[in-house]
């Protein structure tokens, strides 16, 4: 498979993390607001999460279209490592990341493409970004990504940018907006210039 079709998979993994996007708002870090939450009570937070499903409409923008490329399906998440996306419109495509195993199913005749992210280390840190906020797992995210948390509980985000410079090559930064335990935005800028922007409605979420 080709590595623009896996381009493909992982932006799709990328946008697992159940989302509304948002513009990032020039807020005061939460430790100024509130000195007893912080990176790890969240990520303690989204950890008890065990289970969680919604619908979605994205929104791609890319250089080699005239236009935003708009798909909406659905997303579901089980703890700690499986996402899958299920593209219903305009076209139907589906992407299953378990463990590090990835599966596509697209095309008239549901074609299946399966390869694993050990095959590109390069690009494991774009998934990582959103798998390992949702599974709330703190040193890996920091592992990949300087983070910057802004807000508080009810209203908070998160700022990625990549540490390593091999994966700054793919993406400039993952913005993630939640409240509590939920996601409610993910955002990315790749290094490109392709932006992606997806808004969700959550049908429902299991924790601990």
């Amino acid at each position: 498979m080709s590595l623009s079709r896996i381009g493909v998979g992982l932006s799709v993994a990328i946008c697992v993390g159940f989302a509304a996007t948002t513009p990032l708002a020039k807020s005061q870090p939460t430790t100024a607001i509130s000195a007893d939450w912080g990176l790890p009570q969240l990520m303690q937070e989204l950890a008890d999460v065990k289970s969680a499903s919604a619908q979605f409409t994205e929104r791609k923008t890319m250089r080699v279209l005239t236009a935003p490329l708009v798909t909406s399906g659905t997303l579901a998440y089980t703890a700690p490592d499986r996402m899958q996306k299920t593209t219903l419109v305009p076209v139907r495509e589906q992407f299953v990341l378990d463990r590090d195993q990835a599966t596509i199913v697209s095309g008239p005749d549901n074609q299946i493409h399966r390869f694993s992210l050990s095959e590109f280390p390069q690009i494991t840190g774009l998934v990582e970004g959103i798998r390992a906020t949702l599974a709330g797992d703190l040193p890996t995210l920091q592992r990949f990504y300087i983070v910057e948390l802004r807000g508080a509980p009810a209203d908070w985000q998160l700022l990625l940018r990549p540490r390593d410079a091999r994966l700054a090559r793919f993406i400039k930064w993952i913005r993630i907006r939640g409240s509590q335990d939920r996601i409610e935005a993910v955002a990315t800028k790749g290094s490109n210039g392709d932006d992606s922007e997806m808004s969700i409605i959550e049908d429902s979420s299991d924790a601990r």
